[in-house]
C-alpha cells in the first residue's frame, strides 16, 4: 500500500469491449489503489440522476464488493464525464433548490450503491457565473455528504479558469486532469501529457504540462496535500506526411480507431503496444512517442510515469490519479502503470539510526 492516495478510474463500459481489451470487474486488483472509481452516472438538469439498469446495478454492487477483499480501499463513484449534458451541471449550480436536491439525490445514490463518496466531473465550468456556482454546488455537496462521512473529490481541467480556493474549501482532494494538453483541435502533433515545456513551444504552449499546472492550482490556493496529479492517458494523430518524428508536425485528424477501445484518436496502453514498434523518448518532456507510418502517438510509459511521480514526491503532493486503469496493461493482472505508481508511491524505510536494533 502506497504513503499517498492512489485513485483509479475504472470505465464501467470497459466490460463491453471484446477479446484482451474486456475489463470486468473482476480483473481490477483491489490491493493496488487506495481509491476506486466507478465511471460514470450521469445527472440530469433537474437535480436527478439517469437511472441504471439492472446489468449496471449488478456492476456497481461487485465493484463495491472489492472492498471485500481490501477492507482499507474506499470507492466511489464520478457524476458527470465527457459525455455528459454540458447544460445539466450548469442549470443545476445556477438554482439553490436543484443545488441542494442534486446534493441530496448524490448522497442516496452513495448510500444506495454502497459507496464510499462521490467525485464531482463537470467537464467544464466555463462563465464566471459558473465559476462561482461550481463553489456553491460543491458546498452543498459537502455539506450533505461530510454529514454523512462521506468522501467528496472533483476531476478539474487543466488551463482553464476556476475558483481554486473556493473549490479547496469543499473537496477532500482535487484530481488534476494534468493530460490533454495537445490534441487533434491543434492540427499538429504535441504530447498528450508532458511533465515539463520543451525549446519547440511558445510562450503558451510553454503552460502545457503538468508542472505548469500543477504550479498554477497551488498558486491559486490549493492545499498540496488534496492536489491528486492526473497520469495516463493516450492521444494520436494521422500526420498529413509518413514517419514524421517529433512534435509540432502537421496533421489532418485523430488517429485510427484501435481494435479493442474503438476510438478514433485514443489508444489504451495495451494497443500501443501492440500497434507501435519503434519507441522515441522526449529528453526534454520526458514523456514517449511512436510513429508508424502515418500514425503517431504519445502515451506515458513505465519511465514516464515514473518520472512524473518523481515529482508528486519532491513536490509532497497529495498524490496520484490514474485514467484509467482499463486501458494500462492489465491483462493477467499486470497493471504495468498502475505497479509503477504505487512503487514509486510507497513510503521507504527509515534509516537505521543509533536506537536501531540490528538482529
Amino acid at each position: 500500500m502506497t504513503s499517498k492516495p492512489v485513485f483509479g478510474f475504472y470505465g464501467g463500459w470497459a466490460t463491453y469491449r471484446s477479446g484482451k481489451g474486456r475489463c470486468t470487474v473482476e480483473d481490477l486488483n483491489p490491493d493496488l489503489c487506495t481509491h476506486l472509481i466507478y465511471a460514470f452516472v450521469e445527472p440530469k438538469d433537474d437535480g436527478t440522476l439517469i437511472r441504471k439498469d439492472d446489468n449496471e446495478k449488478n456492476v456497481m454492487d461487485s465493484f463495491n464488493d472489492l472492498r471485500k477483499r481490501n477492507p482499507r480501499l474506499k470507492t466511489l463513484v464520478s457524476f458527470g464525464g465527457a459525455n455528459c449534458d454540458k447544460s445539466a451541471y450548469a442549470k443545476v449550480a445556477a438554482d439553490s433548490i436543484l443545488r441542494n436536491s442534486f446534493a441530496v439525490n448524490v448522497r442516496g445514490f452513495c448510500i444506495r450503491y454502497g459507496f464510499n463518496g462521490a467525485d464531482i466531473d463537470w467537464e467544464f465550468p466555463e462563465s464566471s457565473s459558473d465559476h462561482s456556482n461550481f463553489v456553491l454546488l460543491l458546498s452543498a455537496l459537502a455539506s450533505e455528504l461530510h454529514s454523512h462521512d462521506l468522501i467528496l473529490t472533483t476531476s478539474v481541467g487543466v488551463n482553464r479558469e476556476y475558483d481554486v480556493s473556493g473549490i479547496a474549501r469543499h473537496v477532500d482532494y482535487i484530481l488534476l486532469m494534468s493530460y490533454d494538453y495537445n490534441g487533434t483541435w491543434d492540427h499538429y502533433t504535441g504530447h498528450n501529457a508532458p511533465l515539463c515545456w520543451g525549446t519547440v513551444e511558445t510562450d503558451y504552449q510553454r503552460r502545457l504540462n503538468v508542472k505548469a499546472s500543477v504550479s498554477d492550482w497551488i498558486g491559486g490556493g490549493a492545499p498540496k496535500s488534496k492536489l491528486i496529479v492526473g497520469l495516463a492517458a493516450y492521444r494520436t494523430f494521422t500526420l498529413t506526411s509518413t514517419s514524421t518524428e517529433g512534435t509540432r508536425r502537421p496533421t489532418s485528424g485523430p488517429g485510427r480507431k484501435g481494435p479493442y477501445t474503438d476510438e478514433a484518436g485514443i489508444l489504451a496502453y495495451y494497443e500501443v503496444k501492440d500497434m507501435f514498434e519503434q519507441r522515441m523518448w522526449d529528453s526534454e518532456q520526458h514523456v514517449p512517442y511512436a510513429v508508424s507510418g502515418d500514425q503517431w502517438v504519445s502515451y506515458d510509459d513505465p519511465q514516464s510515469i515514473q518520472k512524473k511521480c518523481e515529482f508528486i514526491n519532491s513536490e509532497d503532493l497529495g498524490g496520484a490519479m490514474i485514467w484509467s486503469i482499463d486501458q494500462d496493461e492489465f491483462q493477467d493482472g499486470k497493471f504495468t502503470l498502475l505497479r509503477t505508481v504505487v512503487e514509486c508511491l510507497k513510503p521507504t524505510e527509515p534509516a537505521c539510526s543509533m536506537k536501531c536494533v540490528v538482529l
